[in-house]
């Protein structure tokens, strides 16, 4: 994943540069909020090297970059994906009850409306992008309405992808410019596969955190299906702990993720970072399943299973 990264660590600094800036003309009471939202997502200088859904703003350029569009537009759009960006996250964390609702709402809108006007400097006269982000939006809407009522679906790339759906808007505009509206489909169900992959993996990370809702956790859903609990029966933390540690359930999980990865690889037409990405994140929870499965061995082997046990459920 860092490979990616550092290929685009100018462009980086450039566009996290210029948003910044414009972030200072907020109004003062959400400036604050607005400018530590960015730095938490800034990649450069984080130790991971990584940083939260690079995809949102290195997109534009690894799609441009099969079409042979400019930089400059690239760029644009990428500022454009980091308030889109930002926005989404507020809206996701009052969702989850996890910020101040007024304050995080306010702050939204206005990032929301430069996400939008990035879009429309660029391509004011097109309809058919117009028709694409409306799509996209109920495309989110629906997840987010969805979440609370049916359990979230491991083996639906489309409906795991769908919570990032408007991410996808800098490739249909990227196509459209380029004159090739016909390939959008084909770029949409490449980039939902990639996306996939990300929420399988954000699901794997944060399963403790969303135990108290675990129908909206892909990872939990699927071990409450391999442990055939009734709807009624309450999923808890010792239950995890013995699936993943004892059952080996990371191990589905991730041939999952691994199998959208390759679906993704094997489209010759989908952008090769958009494929490296994909395939980086499977290949992390791939490593981790054996991980788990080689300690498990190595104390099994060894005498310490008893102590193993005591210690991870």
């Amino acid at each position: 994943m860092n490979q990616l990264i550092d290929q685009y660590s100018d462009e980086i600094v450039q566009i996290f540069g210029e948003a910044s800036a414009q972030l200072q003309t907020l109004p003062e009471e959400l400036k604050e909020q607005a400018l530590a939202l960015l730095s938490r997502c800034y990649p450069l200088d984080r130790k991971d090297n990584e940083g939260p859904n690079m995809i949102s703003y290195l997109l534009p350029y690894w799609v441009g970059e099969t079409l042979g569009s400019s930089i400059e537009l690239c760029r644009e759009l990428a500022v454009g994906n980091v308030y889109g960006m930002l926005s989404f996250f507020l809206l996701d964390d009052v969702m989850d009850e996890k910020r101040e609702v007024r304050r995080s709402l306010a702050l939204s809108t206005l990032l929301n409306q430069r996400f939008l006007e990035a879009y429309q400097r660029c391509f004011s006269g097109n309809a058919q992008l117009w028709v694409c982000y409306h799509r996209y939006l109920a495309e989110w809407a629906d997840a987010m309405y969805r979440e609370a009522d049916e359990p979230m679906d491991p083996r639906d790339p489309g409906r795991l992808a769908r919570k990032a759906a408007p991410v996808k808007l800098c490739a249909a505009a990227l196509l459209l410019q380029a004159g090739r509206a016909q390939e959008i489909r084909v770029m949409e169900t490449a980039t939902d596969l990639a996306l996939a992959v990300l929420q399988l993996s954000d699901d794997w990370t944060d399963w403790q955190e969303d135990l108290p809702t675990a129908s909206c956790n892909a990872f939990l859903v699927l071990l409450r299906e391999n442990l055939q609990l009734e709807a009624s029966e309450v999923l808890d933390e010792s239950m995890v702990k013995r699936s993943i540690y004892r059952e080996m359930a990371l191990g589905e999980f991730s041939a999952l993720a691994s199998g959208y990865a390759d679906q993704l690889s094997a489209m010759k037409d989908a952008p090769a970072s958009l494929q490296i990405f994909s395939s980086s994140i499977a290949q992390s929870l791939q490593s981790k399943a054996n991980e788990i499965r080689d300690r498990y061995d190595s104390l099994l082997n060894d005498g310490g299973f008893s102590v193993y046990l005591t210690i991870n459920g």
